[in-house]
């Protein structure tokens, strides 16, 4: 048995996709053909089906008023027999004419059962007809009469006219008329135009003998419809059949769906000849794309910079193999997991996703930002995160981009530098503390050796028994080796105490940059996270800057040492914000908190927390704030931690200009 090999897989792939490229078109087209075909037969039903409805209701209509007007002739008639007044007068013809006006096709009226004519109200008929008329209805009259039933007899045909007759007469049979309606005209005036246009009418009796009609010549093979419908009249039944006089619009000629056929099976040449060349292109693309793709792939594989893609809800979508060496967690672990995300650490979970959100919302700095991720097997890592975002090819803003780098080891050659530079420090100070000592020792050796000869000049003059003058010029010896003593002495205290501030206008964001890289290296030396937070970049304040900055330093070290050995996390925030007419610096930690019942206590001399402190740090920090005229306080953070909180007035300038006058 033979297996597939990828490259065989790929053949059959492309096969199946190229008989589908042809293939569907094909099938579209032969449905559209199909469905064009079957919309015109089913237009050309819809619209025979709709053409007979508009005829069966013109049928019925014609019927109605032909119905409703025999009726109307009939009740005119059977008033007039009723009334003796018109029936015995000669103002009964005047009446009968009149009523000939309302009623086309009324060619006479017989009165009497001698059926003598009362009225000849058609000159179009001739006198020599009326009589055999009259003879051919006699009959019928005379059987109505004797049932004394009125209603409508016929219908008669006599030399080519077609007509019916209304028999009227009153309830005891004293009066009588017979109206004589020629059923062509009848049909001819009582139809509209507007019917008569697409409609042809036809009166027969049930064996289908014409007794009227109005119609036009039809055309041979024309679709004519008809409907047959049945007419009462008073008595009588005939039946009025309707015909399609209209010739149907046809919807499409032959000719016209040939040609669309023709242009679709044009179309259809044409779609598969560019649907070859096409083929042809997109294999020769689709080969560059797998190339490309592959390509890339190898490239994000081979990074060692781990990325790492969230979508705009903050959920990961995908991370490289860096990454996932990085946090020793597999792509399955990671990819579309909920919050916590497993290489969080556990203590600040809040934190992390307060971090995450900032980084959806879009306020991540953009220089990067620094924080602690937690391998599968349980070390701590430093990370260095940017934030890029990430769009599609339309250019829509899909999630964010994160590179992440691992910074553990910079991170310790860091704190190494810093240990190495502190120790530099420490042997620097050190030896200038010996260099002092040396200079004090040998500035105070003389007057002090001196000061001892004086003295034992003084007891050798006492067994002498000298005299005053002799004592008062050894005692102005001896004070002036004193006060070369003193001034040996007070030059060393210039040395070591709080100099005169010396102040200059400084941008907050510089003060805080010119001491960034020293902290850093004292929280890289602790196992410290340091954050900065600058409300206003742009403030100035006036103040002594070296001064301001020792201060600052002090207060991030007394941070940065006062964690125990058990914390795992710890940050430090340095904090610089506006506050009415001050500007405050705060130095915040989550540490232990305070130790001592007393805060204030700890702002004093020689008052340390520390086993090896001295207590000067705190108590000097204080004294640069107070040369400021601002002050330092301590809170607890409600969370855990201490905030220390420097204010500085931002109006020190004007104190500062007039102190600077009154020295000179």
């Amino acid at each position: 048995m033979v297996q597939s090999t990828p490259e065989v897989s790929s053949y059959r792939a492309r096969q199946v996709r190229q008989t589908l490229r042809f293939g569907v078109p094909a099938v579209v087209f032969l449905l559209l053909m199909v469905l064009i075909g079957s919309a015109v037969v089913y237009t050309r039903q819809q619209e025979q089906e709709a053409h007979q409805k508009k005829l069966i209701s013109n049928a019925l209509w014609s019927a109605d008023t032909l119905q409703f007007q025999l009726k109307r002739l009939s009740g005119s008639l059977d008033a007039l027999a009723s009334d003796p007044g018109q029936y015995q007068s000669p103002r009964l013809k005047l009446a009968l004419e009149q009523l000939a006006r309302s009623t086309p096709g009324l060619v006479a009226v017989f009165k009497g059962h001698g059926m003598g004519l009362a009225a000849k109200l058609d000159d179009s008929v001739p006198d020599s007809v009326l009589g055999p008329l009259r003879d051919q209805i006699a009959k019928d009259v005379a059987t109505r009469e004797l049932l004394r039933s009125d209603g409508v007899i016929g219908p008669y045909e006599l030399d080519g006219l077609r007509y019916i007759a209304s028999v009227n007469m009153t309830p005891g049979g004293h009066a009588l008329l017979v109206g004589i309606l020629d059923l062509d005209s009848f049909l001819q005036a009582e139809m509209p135009k507007w019917l008569l246009e697409s409609t042809d009418l036809s009166i027969t009796d049930l064996e289908g003998r014409v007794f009227g009609s109005v119609a036009r010549p039809r055309i041979k093979g024309q679709n004519n419809l008809s409907h047959v419908s049945e007419l009462d009249l008073g008595g009588l039944n005939l039946q009025l059949r309707a015909y399609s006089a209209a010739d149907e619009p046809p919807l499409l000629l032959s000719h016209v769906f040939n040609s669309i056929t023709g242009l679709l099976l044009l179309l259809l040449a044409v779609t598969f000849v560019l649907l070859w060349r096409d083929s042809r292109q997109r294999l020769v693309m689709e080969e560059k794309l797998r190339e490309e793709k592959q390509f890339r792939q190898s490239m994000q594989d081979s990074m060692a910079v781990g990325l790492r893609v969230w979508d705009l809800d903050g959920v990961i979508r995908y991370v490289n193999p860096a990454f996932c060496n990085m946090v020793g967690f597999e792509p399955k672990e990671l990819i579309a997991v909920p919050q916590p995300l497993p290489y969080w650490p556990s203590k600040n979970i809040e934190e992390y996703k307060t971090l995450v959100a900032n980084v959806i919302s879009g306020n991540a700095p953009p220089e990067g930002f620094e924080t602690v991720y937690q391998h599968k097997s349980g070390r701590l890592i430093d990370v260095l995160i940017v934030e890029a975002p990430l769009r599609d090819g339309k250019g829509e803003h899909v999630g964010w981009m994160s590179s992440v780098i691992d910074i553990t080891d910079r991170k310790r050659s860091e704190a190494l530098v810093a240990e190495q530079r502190e120790k530099l420090q420490a042997a620097s100070r050190f030896a200038l503390v010996g260099e002092v000592a040396s200079n004090i020792a040998h500035e105070l050796n003389q007057p002090l050796a001196t000061m001892v000869s004086f003295a034992q000049a003084g007891l050798n003059l006492t067994e002498r028994g000298a005299t005053v003058e002799k004592f008062a010029q050894l005692f102005e010896k001896l004070r002036d080796q004193a006060q070369r003593a003193g001034r040996v002495v007070g030059s060393v205290q210039n040395l070591v105490r709080k100099r005169r501030p010396v102040r200059e206008s400084v941008r907050v964001e510089d003060l805080i940059d010119s001491i960034r890289f020293m902290v850093t290296s004292i929280a890289v030396h602790h196992d410290v996270r340091l954050h900065f937070k600058i409300d206003d970049h742009e403030v100035q304040v006036h103040v002594d800057r070296i001064m301001v900055e020792q201060a600052i330093i002090n207060l991030v070290k007394n941070a940065a040492e006062a964690f125990t050995a058990a914390q795992r996390i710890r940050n430090v925030w340095v904090l610089a914000r506006h506050v009415e007419d001050s500007f405050e610096i705060a130095v915040r930690d989550d540490g232990p908190g305070l130790s001592l019942n007393n805060p204030e206590r700890m702002f004093e001399a020689l008052v340390s927390t520390k086993p090896d402190g001295l207590g000067l740090g705190l108590s000097l920090c204080r004294s640069v704030a107070e040369a400021h005229g601002g002050r330092l306080k301590v809170e607890a953070v409600a969370t855990g931690g201490t905030c220390f909180i420097m204010s500085l007035p931002m109006a020190i300038r004007e104190s500062m200009e007039g102190e600077t006058i009154g020295a000179q």
